[in-house]
């Protein structure tokens, strides 16, 4: 049994692990867990300031702003134009009716030189249009836009916009 554990060059073989591999391991396992877990902190961990919190308050030096729900400011004036009734140019004769109102910045008389200065503008722009100009979703896009343009220009910034009540060509 004794000559099993000899080599054949006659060296008996080396013992268990000594004490300095054993702290030579654990020194190695030591720096491993460091070098990892700053690999791990420098990747992992978010550089930067945190996020404010839900829920915090404003700074007190903001100004408090109006909330506006929808196209014009809550305080605006709808004012309504009497119905327009006017012959289309062209062939065949076709006759339009058009209730409209006119949104103004609060402030401005709803009776006045304004509401028949913008309606005679009105007038006048649908007299030179033809029923082709009009027809289809795009035709009635640019009439709108066509008289909330020519109603903004006339109110000189008074006018903030104008909706189309009704509509009709017969």
């Amino acid at each position: 049994m004794a000559q099993a554990l000899i080599t054949s060059n006659g060296n008996a073989p080396a013992a268990g692990p000594s004490t300095a591999d054993l702290v030579k391991s654990m020194l190695l396992a030591v720096v491993l867990g460091i070098g990892g877990g700053g690999v791990f902190g420098y990747f992992a961990i978010p550089v930067g300031t945190p996020p404010a919190p839900v829920g915090e308050a404003k700074p007190a030096s903001a100004a408090p702003q109006t909330p506006i729900s929808g196209r014009f400011p809550s305080d605006a004036l709808e004012i309504a134009i009497p119905s327009i009734i006017v012959d289309l140019s062209g062939e065949p004769k076709s006759r339009v009716r058009l209730d409209i109102s006119i949104v103004a910045v609060h402030g401005t008389s709803e009776s006045g030189l304004l509401k028949d200065e913008v309606r005679e503008d009105i007038i006048a722009y649908l007299k030179g249009l033809t029923v082709a100009d009009i027809q289809g979703v795009r035709g009635l896009q640019n009439l709108r836009e066509q008289l909330e343009d020519r109603a903004k220009i006339r109110g000189r910034g008074a006018i903030l916009g104008l909706l189309i009540g009704g509509f009709v060509i017969e």
